[in-house]
């Protein structure tokens, strides 16, 4: 659901939007963690082959990724923090549906 479906639900249902139930979409970021996710989505995913293993994102050409999306070096820092983030709670989720397919069959 994005937000303006939650917000036509609601006044269908007569009820005011609760902010905390307001689904957040990618503008409503700040830039850099706009810019961050670019940039992330960018980055090749890493696969162990045997196991089918999530190791996340390469960060092979990663340099060349922050120059073309026009990044500026004092930005870098903070956009690998960003990007180092998103990658362990994505590859927590992803090994962890693995694990979960696994142990059904």
């Amino acid at each position: 659901m994005n937000k303006d479906k939650y917000l036509d639900m609601c006044e269908q249902l007569g009820t005011m939007p609760v902010d905390s139930e307001i689904p957040v979409e990618i503008e409503d970021l700040p830039l850099q963690v706009q810019q961050a996710l670019n940039v992330y989505n960018m980055l090749q995913d890493q696969w162990e082959g045997f196991a089918g293993l999530y190791l996340g994102k390469s960060l092979i050409g990663l340099q060349e990724v922050l120059k073309f999306n026009q990044l500026e070096e004092d930005e870098y820092g903070l956009t690998l923090q960003l990007i180092k983030t998103v990658d362990v709670i994505r590859t927590d989720i992803i090994n962890t549906e693995r694990d979960k397919k696994s142990a059904k069959k």
